[in-house]
């Protein structure tokens, strides 16, 4: 029997802290400002004065109800079009995009409900928004691992409510962006691009060498990069033919190539394009990631301060993913995104000054833009 008196408790160790997560971005602290911006990665969000979900009945925390149960969900494309913007749904359960179909979704910017309007593995809008081009071949080989040379599927447009607009072409698997003539498609196992007709599927002829190194393309522009030996970044005017020269800073390039391919930023006036680029030593290794601002009218480059990432301060987890658009104020938007981590960063720049920085945030998104206007 014990007699009165509380009981003692057992000592427990104390519990270590966990190290506070690294900025990714580095400026001064954001002030209050409001944006129109989307975010996409295992969820959607739009940015007001903060995040906020949007079209979760359709993606939610990696999973969605539009695709097989227990299959992994992720919003790897993110396109402006007219009232909102076009997502692409992937499926990524074979652990890449183009071996299943994923769903192509609308998502208003008004207070309107998302719509599902196509299946896709890979999918290109076209300038001004109102139709986008789809792909829907299954590359199912080695658990979606490799395109061999002259594998096809069937390309069309749809519009943003669903009804397909153009005939069914069969072209190269590689649709990569979608121009006022038709698709681009780039060769997955060659890297060959080729324009064609979209009413006819023919080809049509580009002013664009056979090696030239494909980046992203936006409305008419294709922005590729050439090696001889000191490098330029082009952006080329299918249109028109005019093409704009960027000397590349040495050792700095863009990222090995990806699928699918970042959409082209450019501001408000057509004239300068954000892109993230690699800083590679002389093994070919990279050691370090920047965004960088290029002029189309005074054919220059200027890196957005506070954007570059040495390898060596990142997560573990790498690479940090940096990405960038302007929105429809004309403000610049950085991203970086540590989606292994499960945190991002964003900030803004005005074109002059520091980058102005937010708080570190839980998620991954891998994609944004700002929505077409209505």
């Amino acid at each position: 029997m014990v007699s009165g008196g509380s009981a003692r408790r057992a000592a427990s160790a104390p519990v270590p802290s966990a190290p506070p997560l690294p900025l990714l971005l580095r400026g001064l602290p954001a002030q209050a400002v409001r944006t129109d911006l989307f975010l996409a990665g295992e969820n959607f969000w739009q940015i007001g004065s903060q995040p906020r979900a949007v079209a979760a009945k359709f993606l939610l925390n990696g999973l969605s109800p539009l695709l097989p149960p227990g299959h992994g969900a992720e919003a790897d494309q993110l396109v402006p079009v007219p009232g909102g913007v076009v997502a692409h749904i992937s499926d990524i359960s074979t652990g890449i995009t183009y071996g299943a179909l994923g769903r192509v979704v609308f998502i208003p910017t008004a207070n309107a409900p998302a719509q599902v309007i196509a299946r896709a593995t890979m999918i290109a809008v076209s300038p001004g928004g109102g139709q986008v081009w789809v792909q829907t071949a299954v590359q199912a080989l080695r658990n979606g691992e490799g395109v061999p040379p002259g594998f096809t599927s069937p390309t069309w447009a749809v519009n943003l409510a669903g009804r397909r607009v153009s005939p069914v072409l069969r072209l190269p698997f590689g649709l990569v962006a979608a121009t006022e003539a038709g698709p681009l498609t780039q060769d997955l196992s060659t890297g060959l691009l080729q324009l064609w007709n979209g009413a006819t599927g023919r080809p049509i002829r580009m002013n664009l060498p056979a090696d030239a190194n494909f980046i992203a393309a936006e409305r008419d522009r294709v922005i590729w990069y050439e090696c001889d030996p000191s490098c330029r970044l082009h952006v080329t005017d299918l249109s028109a033919g005019a093409d704009a020269a960027v000397p590349l800073p040495t050792n700095w390039l863009p990222p090995s190539v990806t699928y699918p391919p970042p959409s082209a930023s450019f501001d408000p006036s057509g004239q300068r394009l954000v892109l993230p680029l690699d800083r590679v030593d002389s093994s070919g290794n990279v050691t370090a990631e920047a965004l960088f601002t290029a002029s189309t009218a005074t054919r220059t480059l200027q890196m957005i301060p506070g954007t570059s990432l040495p390898y060596s301060s990142l997560p573990a987890a790498q690479p940090i993913q940096l990405l960038a658009a302007w929105d429809r104020q004309g403000l610049l938007w950085a991203l970086a995104s540590s989606p292994d981590e499960g945190y991002y960063q964003l900030g803004y720049w005005t074109g002059a000054g520091p980058l102005r920085t937010f708080a570190l945030t839980r998620g991954g998104p891998i994609a944004l833009t700002a929505p077409g206007s209505s």
